[in-house]
Protein backbone atom coordinates (compact mmCIF):
# COMPACT_ATOMS: atom_id res chain seq x y z
CA UNK A 1 0.00 0.00 0.00
CA UNK A 2 1.24 3.48 -0.86
CA UNK A 3 -0.07 6.39 1.15
CA UNK A 4 0.38 10.11 0.60
CA UNK A 5 0.30 12.20 3.77
CA UNK A 6 -0.51 15.88 3.65
CA UNK A 7 -0.75 18.56 6.31
CA UNK A 8 -4.22 19.51 5.20
CA UNK A 9 -5.87 16.10 5.43
CA UNK A 10 -3.68 13.97 7.69
CA UNK A 11 -5.07 10.96 5.78
CA UNK A 12 -3.65 8.62 3.18
CA UNK A 13 -4.50 7.87 -0.46
CA UNK A 14 -4.02 4.44 -2.04
CA UNK A 15 -1.80 4.20 -5.10
CA UNK A 16 -0.04 1.50 -7.05
CA UNK A 17 2.88 0.10 -5.02
CA UNK A 18 6.43 0.94 -6.02
CA UNK A 19 9.31 -1.50 -6.27
CA UNK A 20 12.00 -1.44 -3.61
CA UNK A 21 15.11 0.50 -4.55
CA UNK A 22 18.65 -0.67 -3.85
CA UNK A 23 20.60 1.45 -1.41
CA UNK A 24 24.18 2.40 -2.28
CA UNK A 25 26.75 0.79 0.00
CA UNK A 26 29.39 3.25 1.10
CA UNK A 27 32.18 0.94 2.10
CA UNK A 28 33.33 -2.60 2.69
CA UNK A 29 33.33 -4.03 6.23
CA UNK A 30 36.43 -3.50 8.33
CA UNK A 31 37.22 -4.09 11.97
CA UNK A 32 38.36 -1.41 14.40
CA UNK A 33 41.99 -0.55 13.77
CA UNK A 34 41.66 -0.88 9.99
CA UNK A 35 39.15 1.85 9.41
CA UNK A 36 37.31 1.81 6.10
CA UNK A 37 36.34 4.69 3.87
CA UNK A 38 33.00 5.81 2.49
CA UNK A 39 33.92 5.24 -1.14
CA UNK A 40 34.98 1.64 -1.55
CA UNK A 41 31.80 0.28 -3.17
CA UNK A 42 28.54 1.45 -4.72
CA UNK A 43 25.13 0.13 -5.74
CA UNK A 44 24.92 -2.78 -3.31
CA UNK A 45 21.35 -3.60 -2.27
CA UNK A 46 20.53 -3.45 1.43
CA UNK A 47 18.35 -6.55 1.34
CA UNK A 48 17.87 -6.66 5.10
CA UNK A 49 16.01 -3.34 5.18
CA UNK A 50 14.32 -3.23 1.75
CA UNK A 51 11.37 -5.12 3.22
CA UNK A 52 7.61 -4.81 3.28
CA UNK A 53 6.36 -3.40 6.57
CA UNK A 54 4.06 -6.43 6.79
CA UNK A 55 7.14 -8.65 7.00
CA UNK A 56 8.26 -7.00 10.22
CA UNK A 57 7.40 -8.25 13.68
CA UNK A 58 4.57 -6.56 15.55
CA UNK A 59 7.11 -4.91 17.88
CA UNK A 60 9.18 -3.60 14.97
CA UNK A 61 6.06 -2.31 13.24
CA UNK A 62 5.23 -0.33 16.38
CA UNK A 63 8.72 1.20 16.36
CA UNK A 64 8.19 2.19 12.72
CA UNK A 65 4.82 3.76 13.54
CA UNK A 66 6.13 5.79 16.47
CA UNK A 67 9.16 7.11 14.61
CA UNK A 68 7.13 7.78 11.46
CA UNK A 69 4.55 9.77 13.41
CA UNK A 70 7.32 12.01 14.71
CA UNK A 71 8.82 12.25 11.23
CA UNK A 72 5.50 13.44 9.80
CA UNK A 73 5.45 16.27 12.35
CA UNK A 74 8.80 17.41 10.93
CA UNK A 75 7.68 16.90 7.33
CA UNK A 76 4.61 19.07 7.94
CA UNK A 77 6.83 21.87 9.27
CA UNK A 78 8.85 23.80 6.65
CA UNK A 79 12.53 23.63 7.64
CA UNK A 80 14.95 24.65 4.89
CA UNK A 81 18.40 25.52 6.19
CA UNK A 82 18.50 29.15 7.27
CA UNK A 83 14.80 29.25 8.17
CA UNK A 84 14.59 27.43 11.47
CA UNK A 85 11.96 29.43 13.32
CA UNK A 86 8.99 27.18 12.53
CA UNK A 87 10.61 23.81 13.15
CA UNK A 88 12.42 24.96 16.30
CA UNK A 89 9.13 26.25 17.69
CA UNK A 90 7.38 23.00 16.71
CA UNK A 91 9.98 20.91 18.54
CA UNK A 92 9.75 23.15 21.59
CA UNK A 93 5.96 22.79 21.61
CA UNK A 94 6.22 19.02 21.10
CA UNK A 95 8.53 18.72 24.10
CA UNK A 96 6.09 20.68 26.25
CA UNK A 97 3.19 18.46 25.18
CA UNK A 98 5.16 15.40 26.28
CA UNK A 99 6.23 16.84 29.62
CA UNK A 100 9.85 17.27 28.55
CA UNK A 101 11.70 20.33 29.84
CA UNK A 102 13.33 21.81 26.74
CA UNK A 103 15.59 24.80 26.09
CA UNK A 104 15.66 26.86 22.90
CA UNK A 105 18.93 28.80 22.68
CA UNK A 106 19.63 32.01 20.78
CA UNK A 107 20.58 30.07 17.64
CA UNK A 108 17.24 28.16 17.85
CA UNK A 109 18.92 24.88 18.78
CA UNK A 110 16.71 22.68 20.95
CA UNK A 111 18.20 20.92 23.98
CA UNK A 112 16.33 18.74 26.41
CA UNK A 113 17.35 16.34 29.14
CA UNK A 114 15.68 12.95 29.34
CA UNK A 115 15.68 11.51 32.89
CA UNK A 116 17.09 8.02 33.36
CA UNK A 117 14.74 5.11 33.73
CA UNK A 118 14.47 3.74 37.26
CA UNK A 119 17.68 2.14 38.55
CA UNK A 120 19.92 3.72 35.90
CA UNK A 121 20.26 7.23 37.33
CA UNK A 122 23.99 6.88 38.12
CA UNK A 123 25.06 5.96 34.59
CA UNK A 124 27.29 8.36 32.65
CA UNK A 125 25.50 11.02 30.61
CA UNK A 126 25.03 10.23 26.92
CA UNK A 127 24.14 12.89 24.33
CA UNK A 128 21.91 12.00 21.39
CA UNK A 129 22.46 14.51 18.59
CA UNK A 130 20.86 15.28 15.22
CA UNK A 131 19.97 18.35 13.10
CA UNK A 132 16.53 19.73 12.33
CA UNK A 133 17.17 21.47 8.98
CA UNK A 134 16.98 19.87 5.54
CA UNK A 135 18.11 20.50 1.98
CA UNK A 136 15.00 21.46 0.00
CA UNK A 137 14.99 20.62 -3.71
CA UNK A 138 12.21 19.68 -6.13
CA UNK A 139 11.66 18.34 -9.61
CA UNK A 140 11.58 21.09 -12.28
CA UNK A 141 7.81 21.19 -12.74
CA UNK A 142 6.93 21.09 -9.03
CA UNK A 143 5.36 24.20 -7.50
CA UNK A 144 7.18 24.22 -4.18
CA UNK A 145 7.92 26.97 -1.66
CA UNK A 146 10.38 25.48 0.87
CA UNK A 147 9.72 28.18 3.45
CA UNK A 148 5.97 27.62 3.54
CA UNK A 149 5.02 24.29 1.97
CA UNK A 150 5.04 21.00 3.91
CA UNK A 151 6.68 17.90 2.49
CA UNK A 152 4.09 15.55 1.02
CA UNK A 153 5.27 12.17 2.28
CA UNK A 154 4.53 9.01 0.30
CA UNK A 155 4.55 5.89 2.42
CA UNK A 156 4.75 2.59 0.54
CA UNK A 157 4.34 -0.29 2.99
CA UNK A 158 4.84 -2.95 0.34
CA UNK A 159 8.21 -1.54 -0.71
CA UNK A 160 8.91 -0.48 2.87
CA UNK A 161 9.80 3.12 2.02
CA UNK A 162 9.08 6.74 2.70
CA UNK A 163 9.58 9.16 -0.19
CA UNK A 164 8.30 12.63 -1.06
CA UNK A 165 6.01 13.80 -3.83
CA UNK A 166 8.38 15.68 -6.13
CA UNK A 167 10.72 17.07 -3.47
CA UNK A 168 13.50 15.95 -1.19
CA UNK A 169 12.20 14.00 1.80
CA UNK A 170 14.27 15.46 4.63
CA UNK A 171 15.18 12.11 6.16
CA UNK A 172 18.60 13.74 6.41
CA UNK A 173 18.26 14.34 9.30
CA UNK A 174 14.56 14.14 10.08
CA UNK A 175 14.92 10.41 10.62
CA UNK A 176 17.51 10.97 13.35
CA UNK A 177 15.44 13.66 15.04
CA UNK A 178 12.32 11.46 14.91
CA UNK A 179 14.19 8.56 16.55
CA UNK A 180 15.48 10.79 19.34
CA UNK A 181 11.93 12.07 19.89
CA UNK A 182 10.69 8.48 20.20
CA UNK A 183 13.37 7.67 22.79
CA UNK A 184 12.34 10.78 24.73
CA UNK A 185 8.76 9.50 24.73
CA UNK A 186 9.92 6.69 27.04
CA UNK A 187 10.17 3.85 24.55
CA UNK A 188 13.57 2.60 25.71
CA UNK A 189 15.47 1.94 28.96
CA UNK A 190 18.51 4.16 29.44
CA UNK A 191 20.64 6.23 31.78
CA UNK A 192 20.65 10.04 31.80
CA UNK A 193 20.28 11.37 28.27
CA UNK A 194 20.53 14.78 26.67
CA UNK A 195 19.12 15.53 23.24
CA UNK A 196 20.81 18.22 21.16
CA UNK A 197 18.97 19.08 17.96
CA UNK A 198 20.89 21.68 15.99
CA UNK A 199 20.07 24.16 13.23
CA UNK A 200 21.68 24.78 9.83
CA UNK A 201 23.91 21.72 9.67
CA UNK A 202 23.47 21.58 5.91
CA UNK A 203 24.89 25.06 5.35
CA UNK A 204 27.36 26.49 7.86
CA UNK A 205 26.89 24.26 10.94
CA UNK A 206 26.45 27.42 13.00
CA UNK A 207 24.01 25.63 15.28
CA UNK A 208 26.75 23.39 16.61
CA UNK A 209 29.32 26.19 16.45
CA UNK A 210 27.22 28.53 18.61
CA UNK A 211 25.82 26.10 21.16
CA UNK A 212 26.88 26.54 24.79
CA UNK A 213 29.73 24.13 25.50
CA UNK A 214 28.17 23.27 28.85
CA UNK A 215 25.74 20.96 27.09
CA UNK A 216 28.52 18.48 26.33
CA UNK A 217 31.01 19.34 29.10
CA UNK A 218 29.45 16.83 31.53
CA UNK A 219 28.82 14.07 28.98
CA UNK A 220 30.84 10.88 28.52
CA UNK A 221 29.34 9.75 25.20
CA UNK A 222 27.77 11.35 22.14
CA UNK A 223 25.80 9.38 19.55
CA UNK A 224 25.19 11.38 16.39
CA UNK A 225 22.17 10.02 14.47
CA UNK A 226 22.99 11.57 11.10
CA UNK A 227 24.51 8.69 9.13
CA UNK A 228 22.70 7.04 6.23
CA UNK A 229 23.57 3.33 6.39
CA UNK A 230 22.29 1.04 9.12
CA UNK A 231 25.25 -1.33 8.76
CA UNK A 232 27.91 1.35 9.26
CA UNK A 233 29.34 3.36 12.12
CA UNK A 234 31.31 6.52 11.34
CA UNK A 235 34.26 7.24 13.62
CA UNK A 236 36.00 10.20 11.97
CA UNK A 237 35.24 13.06 9.56
CA UNK A 238 37.05 15.91 7.83
CA UNK A 239 37.13 19.64 8.44
CA UNK A 240 35.42 21.68 5.73
CA UNK A 241 36.21 25.26 4.69
CA UNK A 242 34.35 27.23 2.02
CA UNK A 243 36.44 29.76 0.10
CA UNK A 244 35.12 32.64 -2.01
CA UNK A 245 37.37 34.37 -4.55
CA UNK A 246 36.12 37.47 -6.35
CA UNK A 247 37.36 40.22 -8.60
CA UNK A 248 36.02 43.14 -10.59
CA UNK A 249 36.47 43.02 -14.38
CA UNK A 250 36.33 45.56 -17.16
CA UNK A 251 34.31 45.07 -20.31
CA UNK A 252 33.68 46.56 -23.72
CA UNK A 253 31.66 45.90 -26.84
CA UNK A 254 32.83 42.80 -28.76
CA UNK A 255 35.02 43.17 -31.84
CA UNK A 256 34.42 39.73 -33.33
CA UNK A 257 31.45 38.75 -35.49
CA UNK A 258 30.63 35.16 -34.44
CA UNK A 259 29.28 34.24 -30.99
CA UNK A 260 29.39 30.62 -29.84
CA UNK A 261 28.51 28.72 -26.69
CA UNK A 262 30.96 26.01 -25.61
CA UNK A 263 29.22 23.58 -23.24
CA UNK A 264 30.59 20.69 -21.19
CA UNK A 265 27.75 18.58 -19.81
CA UNK A 266 26.56 15.07 -18.99
CA UNK A 267 29.04 14.61 -16.15
CA UNK A 268 28.37 12.55 -13.05
CA UNK A 269 28.99 15.35 -10.54
CA UNK A 270 28.47 14.27 -6.97
CA UNK A 271 29.35 15.22 -3.38
CA UNK A 272 32.80 16.73 -2.97
CA UNK A 273 33.35 14.74 0.21
CA UNK A 274 31.86 11.35 -0.61
CA UNK A 275 32.65 11.26 -4.34
CA UNK A 276 35.94 13.13 -4.68
CA UNK A 277 37.92 9.89 -5.06
CA UNK A 278 35.80 8.43 -7.85
CA UNK A 279 37.83 10.02 -10.64
CA UNK A 280 35.05 12.26 -11.89
CA UNK A 281 35.56 15.27 -14.13
CA UNK A 282 35.15 18.77 -12.70
CA UNK A 283 33.28 20.67 -15.42
CA UNK A 284 34.60 24.08 -14.35
CA UNK A 285 38.26 23.15 -14.43
CA UNK A 286 37.96 21.03 -17.58
CA UNK A 287 36.15 23.73 -19.57
CA UNK A 288 38.67 26.34 -18.49
CA UNK A 289 41.43 24.06 -19.78
CA UNK A 290 39.59 23.67 -23.10
CA UNK A 291 39.46 27.45 -23.48
CA UNK A 292 43.18 27.72 -22.68
CA UNK A 293 43.86 25.12 -25.36
CA UNK A 294 41.94 27.22 -27.89
CA UNK A 295 44.14 30.20 -27.10
CA UNK A 296 47.37 28.18 -27.10
CA UNK A 297 46.51 26.72 -30.52
CA UNK A 298 46.01 30.06 -32.16
CA UNK A 299 42.28 30.79 -31.83
CA UNK A 300 41.73 34.31 -30.54
CA UNK A 301 38.46 34.86 -28.72
CA UNK A 302 36.71 37.33 -26.47
CA UNK A 303 35.14 35.90 -23.33
CA UNK A 304 31.66 37.12 -22.43
CA UNK A 305 30.38 34.57 -19.89
CA UNK A 306 31.54 31.54 -17.94
CA UNK A 307 29.13 29.71 -15.65
CA UNK A 308 29.40 26.35 -13.96
CA UNK A 309 28.48 24.53 -10.78
CA UNK A 310 25.88 25.08 -8.08
CA UNK A 311 27.61 24.70 -4.69
CA UNK A 312 31.10 24.55 -3.17
CA UNK A 313 30.47 21.00 -1.97
CA UNK A 314 29.08 19.67 -5.27
CA UNK A 315 31.39 18.50 -8.06
CA UNK A 316 30.15 20.54 -11.04
CA UNK A 317 28.46 18.39 -13.69
CA UNK A 318 28.04 21.16 -16.25
CA UNK A 319 29.79 24.37 -17.34
CA UNK A 320 29.47 26.65 -20.34
CA UNK A 321 31.14 29.71 -21.79
CA UNK A 322 30.06 32.28 -24.38
CA UNK A 323 32.86 33.35 -26.72
CA UNK A 324 33.06 35.86 -29.54
CA UNK A 325 35.27 34.82 -32.46
CA UNK A 326 36.20 36.12 -35.82
CA UNK A 327 33.90 34.32 -38.24
CA UNK A 328 36.82 32.71 -40.03
CA UNK A 329 38.08 31.08 -36.81
CA UNK A 330 34.92 29.15 -35.98
CA UNK A 331 35.79 26.01 -37.95
CA UNK A 332 39.23 25.81 -36.37
CA UNK A 333 37.70 26.36 -32.93
CA UNK A 334 35.23 23.52 -33.50
CA UNK A 335 38.05 21.19 -34.58
CA UNK A 336 40.09 21.98 -31.48
CA UNK A 337 37.08 21.53 -29.20
CA UNK A 338 36.41 18.15 -30.83
CA UNK A 339 40.00 17.13 -30.16
CA UNK A 340 39.69 18.23 -26.54
CA UNK A 341 36.45 16.28 -26.22
CA UNK A 342 38.27 13.15 -27.33
CA UNK A 343 41.01 13.72 -24.76
CA UNK A 344 38.49 14.22 -21.97
CA UNK A 345 36.55 11.10 -22.91
CA UNK A 346 39.77 9.09 -22.85
CA UNK A 347 40.98 10.58 -19.57
CA UNK A 348 37.63 10.03 -17.82
CA UNK A 349 36.50 6.88 -19.62
CA UNK A 350 35.89 4.94 -16.41
CA UNK A 351 33.93 7.63 -14.57
CA UNK A 352 32.17 9.69 -17.24
CA UNK A 353 30.04 7.67 -19.65
CA UNK A 354 27.92 10.60 -20.86
CA UNK A 355 30.48 13.38 -21.24
CA UNK A 356 29.51 15.87 -23.94
CA UNK A 357 31.55 18.86 -25.18
CA UNK A 358 29.77 20.93 -27.82
CA UNK A 359 29.99 24.20 -29.76
CA UNK A 360 26.86 25.92 -30.95
CA UNK A 361 25.85 29.37 -32.18
CA UNK A 362 24.90 31.89 -29.49
CA UNK A 363 23.30 35.30 -29.34
CA UNK A 364 25.89 38.05 -29.72
CA UNK A 365 26.58 39.43 -26.21
CA UNK A 366 26.50 43.16 -25.61
CA UNK A 367 29.76 43.10 -23.64
CA UNK A 368 32.90 40.99 -23.35
CA UNK A 369 35.58 41.16 -20.65
CA UNK A 370 39.08 42.47 -21.32
CA UNK A 371 41.71 40.05 -22.55
CA UNK A 372 43.62 40.39 -19.28
CA UNK A 373 40.53 39.57 -17.22
CA UNK A 374 39.81 36.52 -19.39
CA UNK A 375 43.40 35.36 -19.01
CA UNK A 376 43.29 35.77 -15.23
CA UNK A 377 40.05 33.80 -14.93
CA UNK A 378 41.49 30.90 -16.93
CA UNK A 379 44.75 31.10 -14.98
CA UNK A 380 42.88 30.75 -11.70
CA UNK A 381 40.42 28.09 -12.82
CA UNK A 382 43.17 25.86 -14.21
CA UNK A 383 45.76 26.61 -11.51
CA UNK A 384 43.79 25.85 -8.34
CA UNK A 385 44.20 22.63 -6.42
CA UNK A 386 41.16 20.60 -7.46
CA UNK A 387 40.32 17.01 -6.54
CA UNK A 388 42.42 14.86 -4.20
CA UNK A 389 45.40 16.64 -2.67
CA UNK A 390 46.68 13.96 -0.25
CA UNK A 391 45.68 10.46 0.83
CA UNK A 392 45.84 9.31 4.44
CA UNK A 393 48.99 7.51 5.54
CA UNK A 394 47.14 5.88 8.43
CA UNK A 395 44.02 4.49 6.75
CA UNK A 396 44.26 2.80 3.39
CA UNK A 397 41.95 4.35 0.80
CA UNK A 398 40.92 7.38 2.87
CA UNK A 399 41.22 10.79 1.24
CA UNK A 400 43.09 13.02 3.68
CA UNK A 401 42.64 16.37 1.94
CA UNK A 402 40.98 17.71 -1.20
CA UNK A 403 39.52 20.77 -2.86
CA UNK A 404 36.58 21.25 -5.18
CA UNK A 405 36.21 24.17 -7.61
CA UNK A 406 32.46 24.16 -7.10
CA UNK A 407 31.29 27.39 -8.76
CA UNK A 408 32.72 29.65 -11.45
CA UNK A 409 30.80 32.71 -12.57
CA UNK A 410 31.95 35.39 -14.98
CA UNK A 411 29.83 38.34 -16.08
CA UNK A 412 30.89 41.62 -17.73
CA UNK A 413 31.13 43.07 -14.21
CA UNK A 414 32.56 40.38 -11.96
CA UNK A 415 34.53 37.14 -11.71
CA UNK A 416 33.57 34.81 -8.89
CA UNK A 417 34.77 31.40 -7.65
CA UNK A 418 33.54 29.24 -4.78
CA UNK A 419 35.64 26.34 -3.54
CA UNK A 420 35.09 23.61 -0.96
CA UNK A 421 38.22 22.58 0.96
CA UNK A 422 38.40 19.45 3.13
CA UNK A 423 41.06 17.87 5.31
CA UNK A 424 41.37 15.70 8.38
CA UNK A 425 44.87 17.18 8.97
CA UNK A 426 45.15 20.90 9.73
CA UNK A 427 48.58 21.24 8.08
CA UNK A 428 47.22 19.99 4.76
CA UNK A 429 44.30 22.39 5.00
CA UNK A 430 46.74 25.24 5.54
CA UNK A 431 48.72 24.20 2.47
CA UNK A 432 45.62 24.20 0.27
CA UNK A 433 44.48 27.58 1.60
CA UNK A 434 47.94 29.06 1.02
CA UNK A 435 48.05 27.84 -2.58
CA UNK A 436 44.55 28.98 -3.47
CA UNK A 437 44.95 32.41 -1.89
CA UNK A 438 48.43 33.03 -3.33
CA UNK A 439 47.09 32.22 -6.77
CA UNK A 440 44.10 34.52 -6.18
CA UNK A 441 46.40 37.40 -5.20
CA UNK A 442 48.54 36.88 -8.30
CA UNK A 443 45.38 37.18 -10.41
CA UNK A 444 44.31 40.39 -8.66
CA UNK A 445 41.43 38.73 -6.83
CA UNK A 446 40.18 39.08 -3.26
CA UNK A 447 39.32 36.09 -1.14
CA UNK A 448 37.63 35.03 2.08
CA UNK A 449 37.14 31.75 3.94
CA UNK A 450 34.39 30.39 6.17
CA UNK A 451 34.89 27.36 8.41
CA UNK A 452 31.95 25.01 7.89
CA UNK A 453 32.96 22.05 10.03
CA UNK A 454 35.76 20.95 12.33
CA UNK A 455 37.79 17.78 11.90
CA UNK A 456 36.67 14.82 13.99
CA UNK A 457 39.82 12.75 14.66
CA UNK A 458 39.68 8.98 14.91
CA UNK A 459 39.92 7.64 18.47
CA UNK A 460 41.59 4.19 18.42
CA UNK A 461 40.68 3.70 22.10
CA UNK A 462 36.95 4.35 21.71
CA UNK A 463 34.85 2.22 24.06
CA UNK A 464 31.73 3.29 22.18
CA UNK A 465 32.99 1.88 18.88
CA UNK A 466 33.80 -1.47 20.49
CA UNK A 467 30.38 -1.56 22.12
CA UNK A 468 28.78 -0.81 18.76
CA UNK A 469 30.69 -3.63 17.08
CA UNK A 470 29.76 -6.13 19.77
CA UNK A 471 26.07 -5.21 19.92
CA UNK A 472 25.64 -5.04 16.16
CA UNK A 473 27.12 -8.52 15.74
CA UNK A 474 24.92 -9.91 18.52
CA UNK A 475 21.85 -8.44 16.83
CA UNK A 476 22.65 -9.18 13.19
CA UNK A 477 25.27 -11.93 13.09
CA UNK A 478 27.59 -9.83 10.92
CA UNK A 479 30.27 -7.20 11.48
CA UNK A 480 29.30 -3.54 11.32
CA UNK A 481 31.41 -1.50 8.90
CA UNK A 482 33.64 1.00 10.70
CA UNK A 483 34.49 3.99 8.52
CA UNK A 484 36.11 7.37 8.41
CA UNK A 485 34.51 9.83 6.00
CA UNK A 486 35.87 12.74 4.00
CA UNK A 487 32.67 14.72 4.49
CA UNK A 488 31.97 16.90 7.53
CA UNK A 489 29.84 16.08 10.59
CA UNK A 490 28.94 18.14 13.64
CA UNK A 491 30.85 15.57 15.69
CA UNK A 492 34.05 17.51 14.99
CA UNK A 493 32.78 20.60 16.78
CA UNK A 494 31.54 18.62 19.77
CA UNK A 495 34.87 16.80 20.02
CA UNK A 496 36.60 20.19 20.34
CA UNK A 497 34.17 21.30 23.07
CA UNK A 498 34.89 18.14 25.06
CA UNK A 499 38.04 16.28 23.90
CA UNK A 500 37.28 13.34 26.20
CA UNK A 501 33.87 12.79 24.60
CA UNK A 502 33.54 9.31 23.06
CA UNK A 503 31.62 9.77 19.78
CA UNK A 504 30.09 7.70 16.99
CA UNK A 505 27.65 8.41 14.16
CA UNK A 506 24.96 5.94 13.08
CA UNK A 507 21.59 6.07 11.35
CA UNK A 508 18.96 4.24 9.29
CA UNK A 509 19.20 3.58 5.54
CA UNK A 510 18.55 6.68 3.44
CA UNK A 511 19.21 6.75 -0.30
CA UNK A 512 19.69 9.76 -2.62
CA UNK A 513 19.69 12.45 0.07
CA UNK A 514 19.33 16.07 -1.06
CA UNK A 515 17.37 15.00 -4.15
CA UNK A 516 13.72 14.36 -5.14
CA UNK A 517 14.59 10.64 -5.14
CA UNK A 518 15.45 10.62 -1.43
CA UNK A 519 14.19 7.40 0.17
CA UNK A 520 14.03 6.21 3.78
CA UNK A 521 13.83 2.42 4.27
CA UNK A 522 11.36 1.72 7.04
CA UNK A 523 12.80 -1.64 8.12
CA UNK A 524 16.12 0.06 8.88
CA UNK A 525 14.41 2.13 11.59
CA UNK A 526 13.95 -0.78 14.03
CA UNK A 527 17.38 -2.10 13.02
CA UNK A 528 19.00 1.17 14.08
CA UNK A 529 16.65 1.39 17.08
CA UNK A 530 17.88 -1.99 18.36
CA UNK A 531 21.46 -0.84 18.05
CA UNK A 532 20.70 2.37 19.96
CA UNK A 533 18.77 0.38 22.56
CA UNK A 534 21.71 -1.98 23.06
CA UNK A 535 24.17 0.89 23.34
CA UNK A 536 22.10 2.84 25.87
CA UNK A 537 21.53 -0.34 27.90
CA UNK A 538 25.25 -1.14 27.96
CA UNK A 539 26.25 2.44 28.81
CA UNK A 540 23.80 2.49 31.72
Amino acid sequence: MKRIFSKETGISTKRKAMCAIAVASLCSGLLLGTVGTAAAAENVAVESTALSVDDLSAEDRQIVETVTENFLLLANTPRPSGHMEKVSAALLEWAGEHGIAAVQDESLNIIFDIPATSGRENAPLCVLQAHMDMVCVSVPDKAYDPQNDPIQVIRDDEAGTLRADGTSLGADDGAGVAMIMAIAQGNMEHGPLRAIITVNEETDMKGAANIDKKYVADAAYLINVDSEKSDEVAVSSAANVDMSVTGQVTSSAPKGDAAVRVSLSGLAGGHSGMDIDKGRCNANRALAQVLRSLSEKGVSFELAEFTGGRAPNAIPAKAEAVLVLRHGDRQKAEQIVAQEAGKLKTSYAAAEKNLSLTVESAKMPARVVSQNDADQLLKYATGVIDGIYTMSKDYDGLVESSCNLGIVSLTPERAEFHLGLRSSVSERMDEIVDHQTSLASSCGYQWSTIKVSDAWPYNPNSKLVRMTQEIYKELNGTEIKVLAIHAGLECGTFSIYNPSLDIISIGPDVLDVHSPEETLYLASIPKTWRLLEGLLHKIS
